[in-house]
């Protein structure tokens, strides 16, 4: 792949992203509940993955071709501008998500050492039977995939996280909490794991590895962690009567963590951000007081997500024309060399070169350029 495909490359992925997170977040808002919601985002995450490996591995479309009436003298100066800038951009890309991929590594590390630091506890000392029997039904508490409740004196939020096994950390002064709050940790902890929120975690955390410079990104981050805390906030609290409870309990936690020093970056914790817990709170009052905004369109999950893949494959056909050496006489790229070699061994016949253009001379053009330019200053005036 030379500078100006890498330079086209890049831009082209950025618009289609930024398109497939509008979109997601459009539909969102239309869905039944947060828990759809939350899944929407997950199925997001995996097909901006997937835009990478088609962008990489399949030909693109050329439908636009502004550079056919520039003059070969403009279209020289472009390309040489676009091979200085798709070098840089390459560069810069490379480093940052180089030093994003070690940060995230070095995250997972230091969450799994804590998590062999930290005891089990037995949770039937602390919930009632009733309590028990409600969250077996709805939750797996046994069985060969039996979440681990673990306990530690070095935490202030609890979280959960799903590695080999399913764990919830619970800090031990909530131990002390009286069984009905302890009830409600507990319920939000569940709903993380049975909505599938550490591999969501997991891909978000992958696409901000990869487009660690796109700010759209970094806001979809947001919108997804808010949205996984709304989801296991509606599954922790089961009447409006208790959601007055739900919210002293985070009020606790919120106190206790004023006074103490949080030793660990832990994911999907209960409590984390002044901003989200204050969103978390009014939408829950509001929902205490029956002023939740009634949907005028209601889609399901699969509708969703089907819109979702339907839109991602016209987002996949917005293609900016930026390299200028791509040649104007077809209407599809090349395949990419790595994927044209693989179908070749198989038998399969793909067209892997360019549809000759005089303009693919450029590079001659500019070494001539180049060189007159050197021999200039010795030519006489």
């Amino acid at each position: 792949m030379s500078s100006t495909q890498f330079l086209e490359l890049v831009v082209s992925l950025s618009v289609q992203v930024a398109i497939v997170i509008i979109i997601t977040h459009w539909l969102g808002r239309l869905v039944e509940s947060e828990r759809i919601h939350s899944r929407l985002w997950t199925v997001c995450y995996g097909i901006l993955l997937t835009l990478i490996l088609v962008a990489v591995l399949l030909p693109h479309p050329r439908f636009l071709n502004p550079w056919n009436q520039i003059s070969v003298d403009h279209v020289s100066t472009l390309v040489s501008i676009e091979m200085q800038l798709g070098r840089v951009l390459f560069w810069v890309w490379l480093g940052g998500m180089v030093l994003s991929l070690m940060v995230f590594i070095l995250r997972a590390m230091l969450v799994n050492r804590f998590l062999r630091s930290c005891q089990p506890v037995e949770i039937r000392k602390y919930l009632s039977e009733e309590t028990l029997d409600e969250l077996s039904r709805n939750f797996n508490l046994s069985g060969k995939q039996q979440v681990r409740i673990l306990t530690t004196n070095r935490l202030i939020s609890p979280f959960c996280s799903q590695l080999h096994y399913p764990y919830i950390v619970i800090p031990e002064y909530l131990l002390r909490f009286e069984p009905q709050k302890f009830n409600f940790i507990i319920r939000h902890e569940l709903e993380h794991l049975q909505t599938g929120h550490p591999l969501q975690l997991f891909l978000q955390r992958l696409v901000e590895v990869i487009f660690w410079f796109h700010p759209m990104i970094w806001w979809a981050s947001q919108q997804s962690a808010l949205c996984r805390e709304f989801a296991c906030d509606d599954a922790a609290v089961q009447t409006p009567q208790e959601i007055t409870q739900y919210l002293h309990t985070l009020l606790t936690i919120i106190e206790y963590g004023a006074t103490e020093a949080d030793e660990t970056h832990t994911p999907l914790a209960l409590v984390r951000g002044k901003s989200m817990i204050a969103s978390r709170a009014r939408r829950l009052t509001q929902i205490a007081r029956n002023c939740t905004r009634q949907q005028p369109i209601s889609l399901s999950g699969c509708t969703a997500s089907v819109s979702l893949v339907l839109a991602t494959l016209l987002a996949a056909f917005v293609w900016l024309p930026v390299d200028v050496l791509a040649s104007p006489r077809a209407n599809w790229s090349p395949w990419p060399s790595w994927s044209a070699d693989a179908l070749h061994d198989f038998g399969v016949s793909v067209h892997d070169f360019e549809t000759y253009n005089g303009r693919m001379e450029i590079h001659e053009l500019l070494q001539h350029n180049k060189t007159r330019q050197i021999a200039s200053p010795d030519l006489p005036r």
